[in-house]
């Protein structure tokens, strides 16, 4: 593995505490107020918990988080594997655009239709596009 593949890790770990979290809350498994996470990171009423609540909350019938948690995973088995070579390099590039292309459009739905700030929401995309450019810069 070379730096990148460790900085694509450490990304996708991050995400997947992210996306892990989001999951846990959506499911009623996990107080929004919790204290494992910092408190600038928590789920308050009036921003990412009620972002939860909208229709953008869910792509193909499940949580977004849980299909991250499922996306994050996979990167971070992958490349710790040595797995992420050829046609699965391929697919999880174009897993990652595809998490970036959903991102622009739930970012544009935070910013102009729901109107709700959600730091952690924006923090996820954020990740995403980077692991995309990584990915893409790193597995080729």
């Amino acid at each position: 593995m070379n730096i990148t593949h460790y900085i694509i890790i450490a990304l996708a770990v991050i995400g997947l505490y992210i996306a892990a979290y989001f999951t846990l809350v959506y499911y009623g498994l996990l107080a929004p107020s919790t204290k494992l996470m910092p408190r600038v990171c928590r789920l308050k009423d009036r921003t990412c918990q009620t972002v939860l609540t909208t229709k953008y909350a869910r792509l193909f019938g499940v949580p977004n988080s849980l299909l991250g948690v499922l996306y994050y995973s996979a990167v971070i088995v992958l490349l710790s594997g040595g797995w992420a070579a050829g046609p699965v390099a391929s697919a999880l590039i174009a897993a990652a655009w595809f998490a970036v292309a959903v991102g622009f459009l739930l970012v544009y739905s935070l910013f102009f239709i729901i109107r709700i700030p959600c730091p952690l929401c924006l923090a996820g995309h954020a990740i995403n596009l980077l692991l995309a450019l990584l990915l893409t810069l790193g597995l080729r």
